[in-house]
């Protein structure tokens, strides 16, 4: 059987039945396309370990992609492969032996707490187009900041998601699918309160919208009010920093990294460990109360 006929079975499984997100099924579906561009349609069976290899390495070549890249282009192709066993196409998945480079760990980015001051200072001094962009904005940066919710997240918050009576706000179909409860902090919510009070009078289902309609505020939207920031502040932050920030953070305020995991939606608590890692304040504070002689 030709790849390129199995691609649509493929993703009607992948879509129905793994629950796959649609961006994921997307790239799968064009590496596997790729794929069977290069070897001119070839059929399952005569695709090889070393065909795919090849493909890969040159790929990666030609691309300059990253080892973690490499990494992810390998696990879609196996994802499909791995489909094809299932439905018994094939007896072995071809991409099995091919090693996955490492990917270096690298620490997550914050603001220092002198940039952290300067950015929330310049927020609230920074001429907006009206009083409505002014508060909504304040409360987006804060929202990162006091919450660690992802930038993906924050667009699809929803109106009746935002309980402000009960200081929390639910995160449906985050990363992973998951839904999760997120706690307000007392000093994001008089920015919420704020916010929430003017625009109720044009309500919205997105909790934050655009200013001159009722359409939920997209991303390009949200860089521009960076982009605007970042000119007078003089550094760059961006949205996933913040959330960052607010993990560094939690952890310095002695969060337990368990509850910390819940609240930033971790499926795995050695991702929220790495912000113990970036928090010198606690390492050396726990330091200097060492008795060593």
């Amino acid at each position: 059987m030709k790849i390129l006929l199995v691609l649509p079975s493929f993703k009607r499984f992948a879509l129905h039945e793994k629950g796959m997100m649609p961006k994921t099924i997307r790239e799968i579906l064009a590496i596997v396309s790729s794929l069977s561009d290069e070897l001119s349609n070839p059929t399952l069976k005569s695709v090889s370990t070393a065909k795919i290899r090849e493909f890969l390495y040159q790929r990666k070549q030609d691309r300059m992609w990253s080892n973690k890249t490499f990494r992810n282009k390998r696990q879609y192709l196996k994802t499909f492969f791995d489909y094809c066993m299932r439905e018994d196409f094939i007896k072995i998945n071809p991409v099995e032996k091919i090693e996955k480079p490492k990917v270096p760990k690298r620490l997550p980015r914050c603001l220092n707490k002198q940039k952290l001051d300067s950015l929330l200072m310049h927020l609230d001094c920074y001429k907006w187009y009206n009083v409505l962009e002014e508060k909504r904005n304040k409360a987006i940066i804060r929202t990162f900041l006091f919450t660690g919710i992802r930038l993906n997240e924050l667009l699809k918050l929803k109106t009746t998601s935002v309980n402000l009576a009960e200081s929390e706000m639910i995160i449906f179909q985050g990363k992973g699918r998951k839904d999760r409860i997120v706690p307000i902090h007392p000093y994001l919510m008089p920015y919420l309160k704020s916010y929430h009070e003017m625009k109720r009078k044009k309500p919205t289902t997105y909790f934050f919208s655009s200013i001159r309609s009722n359409k939920p505020l997209t991303e390009n939207n949200l860089y521009r009010i960076v982009k605007d920031l970042r000119k007078v502040i003089g550094f760059h932050f961006a949205p996933h920093m913040l959330r960052h920030t607010f993990g560094k953070l939690s952890i310095e305020a002695n969060l337990n990294p368990f509850k910390l995991k819940e609240i930033m939606g971790h499926s795995d608590i050695q991702t929220t460990q790495i912000y113990i890692s970036v928090s010198h304040q606690n390492i050396k504070e726990s330091f200097q109360k060492l008795e060593l002689i």
